[in-house]
């Protein structure tokens, strides 16, 4: 049976997650969004101009000196023809300026065909930063990734954070919870200085040329990523690591990567669970 984008609201909705409002977070942000529609999104990029967000570019800091961002057309196209920097693009991201915490998150997004250095032959890469601590902006920062990557869109990359990852029942993530019992974090690499795990995701459904729509479902302490439709992922006991402790990890700033990659996004939305 597919496991859909409905059926994992339905999920949700029977593991008792409940509609809320969204908090001090989401009255800040208010300023760039609409009135609720009937399903309750708001966007958060407003599609003129980047309110409610920041910018950040490794070599840069927070003045995009070098057109890295265009907003035309209601899209944020990254990395694109408005381009004036060097042909080593310094990597980076757009950070909301408030935090969040039980929601549920939706976007596109399509691949350019501009790529940079350090990284001209690689795949094409972004992502999804969540659960992102306000405070310094760093390259790295600690994050749960979704991974927004050419084959590879949907994974996960918990940086000085982590999770249990959800068990494959016959093809499919669990979700809205994982079998009895079920608490086993995998290995951590120490990659320069941060630790991190790779969760892959089931499937690939993401295209390479046309629109993709994206989703991240953020409740409690677990997450599920949705791709075109499909759970490929699924998160749960997520911690943020802590003066060395780890402590339960349930909110934090929403960040869209720049990587060496031309990327638009579009109808960037949100609503409270």
């Amino acid at each position: 049976m597919e496991s859909t984008r409905r059926e994992a609201l339905g999920l949700i909705a029977a593991s008792g997650a409940m509609m809320a409002p969204l908090g001090m977070a989401a009255q800040a942000v208010g300023r760039i969004a609409e009135t609720p529609d009937a399903q309750g999104w708001r966007p958060l990029f407003n599609g003129r101009d980047l309110s409610g967000w920041t910018f950040f570019q490794d070599g840069n800091g927070a003045f995009d000196r070098d057109h890295v961002i265009d907003i035309h057309d209601g899209m944020l196209h990254i990395l694109g023809p408005s381009y004036r920097g060097p042909p080593a693009a310094g990597m980076g991201y757009l950070a909301t300026a408030q935090e969040y915490g039980d929601y549920h998150l939706s976007l596109e997004y399509k691949w350019g065909t501009r790529r940079y250095e350090p990284r001209p032959n690689w795949k094409r890469d972004s992502g999804i930063l969540y659960h992102t601590p306000t405070g310094a902006d760093l390259l790295w920062p600690d994050c749960i990734e979704y991974q927004i990557m050419e084959r590879n869109t949907g994974d996960a990359l918990p940086i000085n954070h982590r999770a249990v990852g959800g068990i494959s029942l016959g093809g499919l993530p669990s979700w809205p919870d994982n079998p009895p019992g079920y608490h086993v974090y995998g290995p951590q690499v120490d990659a320069g200085g941060s630790l991190r795990q790779n969760l892959k995701a089931d499937g690939d459904f993401a295209s390479l040329t046309d629109w993709n729509t994206v989703e991240l479902i953020a409740t409690g302490q677990k997450a599920a990523h949705i791709v075109n439709g499909r759970i490929v992922n699924t998160l749960f006991d997520m911690e943020a690591r802590s003066n060395g402790k780890y402590v339960p990890l349930t909110r934090g700033r929403i960040l869209l990567q720049i990587e060496c990659a031309e990327i638009l996004f579009r109808n960037v939305r949100i609503r409270p669970l």
